[in-house]
């Protein structure tokens, strides 16, 4: 009996064997025809008995922005067979319309290729634009509406040169959310940037369903002319993970007990056309100014003796980029000396356009006595309402300039008279005295003093810092990647600040998605890229081409690895791995911090 079992199971290892290494690949859409402003998600699932599954083979995606969602695995046991698969999830985001082929995964086990089916994919236009929420086609394969999304939209699709257009993100969602939303504003090279106002935050219903809205509002001012584009917006949140089948007598401890799943919703990129300013009428001396203004000159006074200063103040309102205002254009004047006492400026964002005054202030010192006139100051601006150009010409101002004695021939140079000579021998013998001593100075002069430097050096160096913290306020609210890259390090430290927590409260997973989502997320904006789409192995590229020592790739390598392993095994981290981990983080972030990211 033993023997005839023997030979059974002989018979039967080929072809256990051989059910051991079959692989299946199989590619999955949320939904098979999408609206242009819509997104999907793709799931590329490899399955098999193996412990070690390998990584598919992705298609070309072109026609499509594609970002990663992560990784989810799966093991069963079915009669004593153990069955393991692992997807590969994606976001992608359609490009153009039409009809696409998103040609099959691979997967290469034991010099053997395994490949999924294709997947064809409609995208058909949105039957309007985007800025109508209701326009837009808000279902998912299921025919379930979606839990969330985002939207970007512009008030104008054509704007001229430094002309505002106001960018507005709406971000929906119907669902609890059980993170705060973590907002990544698009980027927009070539604009000046400036956010109009607070966050607002309102309902709406959307084919049928109410949701909950978040809006942002930012006045974005173009720099150049041509076909310039508007980044994706992104926003990552966590929310309730979603669940098959019957429900479990203990799910109404869920929401106490997980963090959710990590969502990410992108708007579309928008496209602008920028307008040259027209050449015909411009003013020969025109700065570049474009928007509505007005324009007035004021002197502090009309009375003065001579050599003392008379302040106009120039003053410009309106509409309009009022940073860019440029100070008005004096010529030399015979009569006077000028110079620029002050400038100031209040940017006002009145029902959701940027404007307010700009004020330069010139001194002028009189010369000579007599009726002096200031000449008048011209200032022009092109109104894109009406697309002509506009001149605004000061008045003249007469100033009434008393003469003071000796004041009036200070100036005038020295000319001696012909035919006189003076004699110098006419001049007695003035006594010398022989104390040398007596004609040193009692105290020394005050400019000798040093608290004359210090009083002097204390404005000096309050007006430049106050102008250094200012441009430094001005690049990051207008360069995205600037502002990016001078908050990478704190928003690091801030996330390890939350994988410390969530070591303490014994969530091994959670805090290993931290550590990694903080290394990404700091090469991301060092670089001005999105994190999502990274990989490791990319990642360690970057660090390696920046010049990085070895023993910092493989730290970095170790712990991704840890990171990837703990989400699939976090019963068997210890204790020890975990502070382990976060001390080498600490330590990666402080290096890369050290090497100059490319």
């Amino acid at each position: 009996m033993y023997k005839h079992l023997f030979i059974i199971m002989l018979l039967l290892l080929p072809v256990i064997a051989s059910g051991q290494d079959e692989i299946t690949v199989e590619m999955t859409v949320s939904s098979t025809k999408i609206s242009i402003d819509d997104q999907l998600y793709l799931t590329v699932k490899v399955s098999g008995s193996q412990q070690n599954l390998p990584q598919p083979q992705l298609p070309s995606m072109a026609m499509f922005e594609a970002y990663s969602q992560g990784t989810s695995t799966n093991i069963s046991i079915v009669n004593g067979q153990v069955e393991s698969s692992l997807s590969y999830n994606y976001l992608l985001i359609p490009k153009k319309e039409g009809t696409f082929v998103i040609k099959p995964a691979a997967v290469v086990y034991n010099h053997k290729r395994y490949e999924s089916n294709e997947v064809s994919i409609q995208v058909v236009g949105s039957g309007g634009t985007a800025s109508n929420p209701e326009e837009i086609e808000m279902t998912t394969g299921s025919g379930q509406s979606r839990d969330l999304f985002l939207i970007a939209e512009v008030d104008k699709k054509r704007a001229y040169v430094n002309e505002q257009i106001t960018l507005t993100i709406k971000f929906f969602h119907a669902v609890k959310l059980m993170s705060q939303p973590d907002y990544t504003a698009p980027q927009t090279t070539d604009f000046w940037a400036d956010l109009l106002e607070e966050q607002k935050t309102y309902y709406q219903v959307v084919n049928g369903r109410r949701y909950k809205v978040i809006e942002i509002n930012t006045a974005l001012f173009p720099t150049r002319s041509g076909d310039l584009q508007v980044g994706s917006a992104m926003v990552e949140v966590r929310v309730p993970s979603r669940r098959s089948g019957r429900r479990s007598p203990f799910s109404m401890f869920d929401d106490i007990f997980t963090q959710g799943e990590l969502a990410t919703v992108r708007s579309r990129s928008i496209d602008i056309k920028v307008l040259p300013l027209p050449s015909e009428g411009k003013p020969e001396n025109f700065t570049g100014t474009v928007g509505k203004y007005t324009f007035t000159a004021t002197p502090d006074k009309t009375t003065v003796d001579v050599n003392q200063p008379v302040t106009v103040t120039y003053k410009f309102s309106g509409t309009g980029n009022i940073t860019t205002v440029a100070e008005p254009q004096i010529g030399d004047l015979k009569d006077f000396r000028i110079y620029q006492a002050s400038s100031d400026e209040k940017v006002s964002k009145v029902g959701g356009v940027i404007g307010g005054t700009k004020v330069f202030e010139e001194v002028y010192i009189p010369k000579r006595a007599g009726q002096l006139t200031i000449p008048p100051v011209e200032f022009n601006y092109f109104n894109p309402a009406t697309k002509k150009y506009y001149t605004h010409t000061s008045k003249p101002i007469v100033l009434t300039v008393n003469a003071v004695e000796g004041e009036e021939y200070a100036d005038l140079p020295y000319r001696p008279v012909a035919g006189r000579v003076v004699d110098p021998k006419a001049r007695d013998i003035r006594f010398i005295k022989t104390n040398a001593d007596d004609l040193r100075l009692k105290q020394p002069l005050i400019i000798l003093r040093p608290q004359y430097f210090i009083i002097n050096l204390i404005p000096i160096l309050i007006l430049a810092f106050v102008w250094i913290s200012r441009r430094r306020k001005e690049k990051l609210r207008a360069d995205i990647g600037y502002a990016r890259s001078r908050q990478a390090k704190k928003m690091a430290k801030k996330r390890l600040g939350m994988a410390s927590k969530l070591a303490k409260s014994g969530r091994p997973a959670e805090f290993f998605a931290e550590i990694r989502l903080a290394i990404f997320s700091y090469v991301a904006d060092k670089l001005n890229i999105s994190p999502h789409g990274m990989t490791g192995d990319y990642l360690l590229d970057i660090i390696k081409k920046s010049g990085a020592g070895e023993e910092l790739v493989e730290r970095t390598a170790g712990l991704l690895k840890n990171a990837d392993f703990a989400q699939y095994s976090s019963a068997s981290v210890t204790e020890d791995k975990i502070m382990k981990s976060l001390k080498d983080a600490e330590e990666t972030l402080v290096e890369l911090e050290g090497i100059n990211l490319e």
